[in-house]
């Protein structure tokens, strides 16, 4: 049985790194007599480290301002643009799947945050107020298509993964797998609350038609905008050799109370005989990595290069003596291997098979581990109309040249020097909130000789994660108490910009207010990522449904209180879709201004989205009209209140486009700080 899905969860922004990440300076003061003298400098700040919260200067780049444009009678001042992507790409890093792992583990090594730093200079002086540090942004070593990214690269870390909750592969689900395949999944804990525990979460159905639903492993440590690896192979759940024959099997996450945080993905074991079977294991597009089965027909050739010395043939030299002498051999090996014919989804599998061609680590699987490959395919027939049995190629060259042969079975490595891993640094452990646990645990370890507890030479250093086999666990920290933070978030108490539309009898609904008390997520970075989780929590409220949940219904609508600047009326309808208002004076120089169709796209001063609700106008004395709709060649009831008071009261004719069109100077006098409230009732 699946688990049920958990709620409450917010899913914070991050950035694609392989993506164009492009920050633009606004542009100093535009009363500037010259503007020849400007400087602007972006300075991007890295951690230390992954996982550490100092950050180091990476670059101070500067740059100067695109020049300004006049365009419909206005000057436009677009500011500096500054390209971070390929800057910041190169300090996130792939992590590879250990070969025959089995446990699920951290990698901290593919996202990471960063902050930049703006200033501005006139003929070498600080312009002031122009020195600002801005909010960390984090960034995952992914990337999405240009069209997707175009509408998705804003949302997809928010919007997309609340709704969907997907692992980071674009593989099919249902995928149909070989017994020993090797298979990994991966999860982005881009989410507030982040849970303490990490399940992995097993239903597995056997060919005698029975089901059951396992935990198959915890996973406890993780920290917010972290990656969790996942494996996911029937070998690496134990799923094979038991009493009963697994026929297929579902995997997701779950919280450590068993609320689903992930999609379910699905498998099914292919126990058919295969003449052959080779598994391609390759870095995706979102970072993870992916399995390939080929079960067609393959060939491996090597071809060698000898570099030759000519020898000079001393007097007597014998027979045998060689003239030519073999300074060097070098082998490239090469695979040429078929897909075999997809079975199933072949179009879709066809199109998958794209992701392939654009990784840039790409590894052949075998019982003596991982062999990296070079991909020697540069094309793919990705899409084919009217196709029956779809198969494709490769052709593959180990990365590694061949300098000797031999043919020993698989054995354990000979044993070296003992090494032993020492923890560098102290990282504070953070709840679910970002707010420290009072507990800490090594930032990262280095690795040593246990003989004489020398440096192991090369340096080498990784960082201490959950799932790696060295990772220390957390300390008790002395003097941090628990749910302290160095930057608490400030409260918010704002209403929702939507309102109840539950309301029956002619009540109005009114917006609901959010709360979040100070302090309730915290940060080791800054006081902007704080904020920056409660201003998500908010936006995740802000929605229709919780409007309708928690907002009030007004009972006598027409009376509503409001701040009405001076000089100007209020516009409140019960149903925005119902109602439009303008004010147009033919031959006046002032424009056009309401909420009307036509005014839709235009940027100025009281000129509002369609069918907009509480909005203000200045008070013109005459030229108002509105439009109210209804159902084609029926009647609306309309009434009017201003001041709480009933101005209006008719049955109006809707024309057959389902329309009337209104007067409204010439039913009522408009007056500073009027509160004028339109209802419309169909007939």
């Amino acid at each position: 049985m699946i688990d049920p899905l958990k709620t409450g969860l917010v899913f914070l922004p991050v950035q694609f790194s392989r993506n164009k990440i492009e920050h633009v300076l606004d542009a100093a003061d535009t009363s500037l007599v010259s503007r020849t003298g400007l400087r602007y400098f972006l300075e991007a700040l890295v951690p230390t480290s992954p996982g550490s919260t100092t950050f180091k200067r990476l670059v101070k780049m500067p740059g100067a301002e695109k020049p300004p444009r006049t365009e419909f009678g206005s000057t436009v001042y677009e500011g500096a643009f500054f390209r971070l992507d390929e800057l910041l790409d190169g300090f996130l890093e792939y992590q590879k799947p250990t070969a025959e792992t089995v446990d699920m583990c951290i990698i901290s090594s593919l996202t990471m945050p960063y902050m930049l730093r703006e200033s501005i200079l006139n003929n070498g002086a600080l312009l002031a107020g122009s020195s600002k540090e801005l909010q960390n942004q984090w960034i995952l070593k992914a990337g999405l298509s240009d069209l997707d990214f175009a509408t998705w690269g804003d949302v997809f870390f928010t919007t997309y993964m609340s709704q969907q909750r997907p692992f980071l592969t674009w593989q099919l689900d249902n995928k149909v797998i070989g017994e020993q395949q090797p298979e990994y999944l991966f999860y982005l804990l881009n989410m507030s609350p982040t849970p303490a525990t990490i399940r992995r979460r097993v239903e597995i159905t056997y060919t005698d038609g029975t089901e059951e639903t396992l935990d198959k492993g915890l996973l406890s440590g993780g920290q917010t905008y972290q990656v969790v690896c996942v494996p996911t192979g029937a070998k690496a759940l134990g799923l094979l050799g038991g009493a009963k024959t697994v026929a297929s099997y579902r995997v997701w996450l779950t919280d450590g109370e068993r609320n689903r945080l992930s999609e379910v993905r699905s498998y099914t074991l292919d126990r058919k005989y295969r003449g052959q079977e080779r598994w391609i294991l390759y870095s995706n597009s979102l970072g993870g990595w992916d399995t390939l089965r080929l079960t067609g027909a393959g060939s491996e050739t090597l071809e060698t290069l000898r570099t030759m010395a000519a020898m000079e043939r001393p007097a007597g030299a014998a027979a045998d003596f060689s003239e030519l002498k073999v300074v060097h051999v070098e082998g490239k090996q090469t695979l040429s291997v078929s897909t075999g014919f997809f079975e199933r989804f072949a179009a879709q599998q066809l199109k998958c098979l794209d992701e392939l061609l654009l990784s840039q680590n790409i590894y052949l699987l075998s019982n003596k581990g991982h062999q990296a490959l070079e991909l020697l395919t540069t094309s793919l027939v990705d899409a084919e109309d009217g196709a029956d049995l779809v198969a494709r190629s490769f052709t593959f060259q180990v990365a590694a040249p061949i300098l000797n042969f031999s043919s020993l079975p698989v054995a354990s490595p000979a044993p070296a020097r003992p090494t032993g891993w020492k923890g560098i640094g102290v990282i504070q452990v953070l709840d679910e909130f970002g707010k420290r646990t009072g507990n800490g645990r090594p930032l990262k370890f280095q690795k040593y000789y246990l003989d004489d507890a020398t440096i192991y030479k090369p340096l080498t250093e990784k960082p201490n994660q959950p799932g790696d086999p060295d990772y220390i666990a957390s300390l008790p920290l002395p003097g941090i108490t628990a749910g302290s933070t160095p930057y608490p978030s400030q409260a918010i108490s704002r209403a929702t910009t939507y309102k109840r539309s539950t309301c029956t009898g002619g009540n109005i609904g009114e917006a609901a207010l959010v709360v979040i008390a100070a302090g309730k997520y915290g940060s080791e970075i800054g006081q902007a990522e704080a904020d920056a989780r409660a201003e998500a929590e908010y936006t995740s409220k802000n929605t229709q449904a919780y409007a309708d949940q928690y907002g009030s219904c007004t009972v006598a609508p027409e009376l509503y209180t409001l701040a009405v600047p001076a000089g100007q009326w209020h516009y409140r309808v019960n149903d925005g879709n119902r109602f439009e208002t303008e004010w147009y004076q033919y031959g006046s120089s002032d424009p056009k201004i309401g909420n009307t169709w036509d005014l839709q796209g235009q940027n100025r001063a009281f000129v509002y989205p369609r069918y907009s609700n509480d909005l203000n106008f200045p008070v013109y004395s005459s030229d108002w009209r509105f439009i109210v709709y209804g159902t084609a060649s029926s009647s609306v009831n309309v009434k009017i209140y201003q001041n709480g008071t009933l101005r209006y009261n008719a049955d109006v004719a809707m024309n057959s486009d389902g329309y009337a069109y209104l007067g409204l100077s010439a039913l009522l006098t408009l007056a500073s700080m009027d509160k004028l409230y339109f209802k419309a009732t169909q007939l």
